[in-house]
């Protein structure tokens, strides 16, 4: 199980390559850069954003999703494989699951603001920004929580703590 995980974190890496690799290798769009704007001296109109977006669209949007499922992996990586329990992956997907719907929120919410040029104000912000300021960092709490409570399932229990205690104990009494 151990080298099946760094084999995904490794193909993983790979596609996060590829991807940035085909994001820089898409042509620039006409008209990418702003323009002066014709009333207000020294502003500048950011022009046609949905056109600057649509030729990395998919390519930017399964990027970030690969970047989470990494992440994920390279958590499950940290626990020692007789620990993973079924309640373990349960709970990672959980995270990540929490973690792509914020995203996939946030990136719809940009897009519908391309498209149309409105959208809602949440909490001060446009949704979009909303989602970014809010719940990106709301949703990093998920896998904290996996820590922070299966810290003694999980990464070192009371009978770890046994095993080093003599251990140090039987190192220090030589």
């Amino acid at each position: 199980m151990q080298s099946r995980i760094i084999i995904s974190i490794l193909v993983l890496g790979i596609l996060q390559c590829l991807l940035l690799l085909l994001i820089a290798l898409t042509p620039t769009p006409e008209q990418f850069s702003a323009v002066a704007h014709s009333q207000f001296n020294g502003m500048m109109i950011g022009l046609d954003g949905a056109s600057r977006l649509a030729p990395i669209e998919d390519y930017a949007f399964y990027f970030y999703l690969v970047m989470l499922a990494q992440i994920c992996a390279m958590v499950a990586l940290g626990v020692v494989p007789k620990k993973r329990d079924p309640l373990f992956w349960l709970s990672l997907s959980g995270c990540f699951g929490l973690a792509a719907f914020v995203w996939w929120q946030m990136f719809s919410a940009y897009k519908s603001y391309l498209a149309t040029g409105e959208t809602t104000f949440v909490a001060g912000f446009p949704l979009a920004t909303t989602w970014q300021v809010y719940a990106v960092w709301l949703a990093g709490l998920g896998l904290v929580a996996l820590y922070v409570l299966g810290f003694k399932r999980y990464v070192w229990s009371d009978k770890d703590q046994q095993a080093f205690d003599a251990l140090v104990e039987s190192s220090t009494s030589r």
